[in-house]
């Protein structure tokens, strides 16, 4: 039978996700799964530590320190996040990744695993994230849309910038940026600077429920363009909710996403406004290359779905065989 260990049953996808994907697993011993975010609850059941599969999902230490950066390595918070990760880590004996380069990177801030790693990417809710059933509309403005929660991740400056190089070489779109956040402040204040005409930025936060329709509306989707470790480590939610919705993305070049894709799926550039600005521009130009790569994404990301839960399944089984 399998269990769910978790601090709080939030509404995450990533728990949604790991939920749906064993739908239909049956386990005659007793497995628990640690949800991301519960590092806690690691240590409250340590004992039965051969009996958990940890979703690592999320170093809370290089979040707090290195990607956000809120605090430094030197803060008594940070000694406390990075003891929690590394117990986590090394005292695993099943460890789940949505990268492999993720995973790899972890070892480099907290030693070697020794236990079994299996790597689940991402993906998307497919009760949320679906494709419309009307096809866009052709001869009127292309939709551009960025969404995210203003995190030095995500490189909006990068997304701006890239925007307005768009409008001073006169190209037509219409984009919108949705969310809010850490560096919302300081992005609004860009975004003023630059005088963009074509794009609306008004801070609002939505339920995934609209986010899914504004993606299914637009016609590209933003990925992210930061330049953190974990930015070249990842591939973030918001690229597998725009191929799962069967739209077109554009995200930052990295070793990483050739793990999962190919360049005919998704559209990759370098993280600077030139590169971004001229990706965009070179779809703006082409209904037939956005539609390409909608149409190869979609694929891919059905082929991950489905090859994902058979060998999750099969990760299940062994352990259940494996445990005495």
């Amino acid at each position: 039978m399998i269990h769910y260990l978790f601090r709080h049953n939030k509404d995450y996808s990533r728990f949604n996700i790991i939920k749906q994907l064993l739908t239909n697993v049956t386990c005659k011993k007793e497995i628990y799964i640690l949800l991301p975010f519960s590092k806690n609850q690691f240590l409250k059941h340590f004992f039965k530590r051969n009996r958990i599969v940890n979703d690592f999902f999320i170093s809370n230490y290089d979040t707090y320190v290195y990607d956000r950066k809120k605090i430094t390595k030197y803060n008594p918070r940070a000694w406390w996040k990075f003891a929690q990760d590394w117990i986590n880590f090394r005292f695993s004996k099943y460890l789940l990744s949505d990268t492999q380069a993720h995973f790899e990177y972890w070892q480099t801030l907290f030693g070697s695993f020794k236990g079994t790693h299996f790597v689940v990417p991402v993906l998307a809710d497919k009760t949320i994230y679906y494709p419309s059933l009307e096809e866009n509309s052709h001869g009127k403005k292309n939709k551009i849309l960025f969404y995210g929660s203003f995190i030095p991740l995500h490189g909006i400056d990068i997304i701006l910038k890239a925007f307005s190089l768009l409008e001073k070489e006169g190209i037509s779109f219409h984009a919108t940026i949705i969310g809010n956040g850490q560096t919302y402040s300081e992005m609004k204040e860009l975004y003023q600077s630059l005088h963009l005409k074509q794009v609306q930025m008004d801070g609002l936060l939505i339920s995934e429920y609209e986010l899914a329709e504004k993606i299914r509306h637009s016609d590209i989707v933003l990925g992210i363009f930061g330049n953190s470790k974990k930015a070249h480590s990842v591939v973030p939610n918001k690229a597998y909710q725009a191929i799962a919705c069967k739209k077109a993305l554009i995200t930052m070049h990295s070793n990483t996403l050739s793990e999962f894709f190919t360049d005919d799926e998704i559209l990759t550039c370098d993280n600077t406004p030139q590169a971004l600005s001229s990706a965009i521009k070179s779809l703006l130009i082409s209904q037939e290359r956005i539609n390409l790569y909608q149409i190869k994404g979609y694929e891919k990301f059905i082929f991950l779905y489905e090859q994902t839960q058979k060998t999750f399944t099969e990760f299940f089984h062994t352990i259940d065989k494996d445990l005495k």
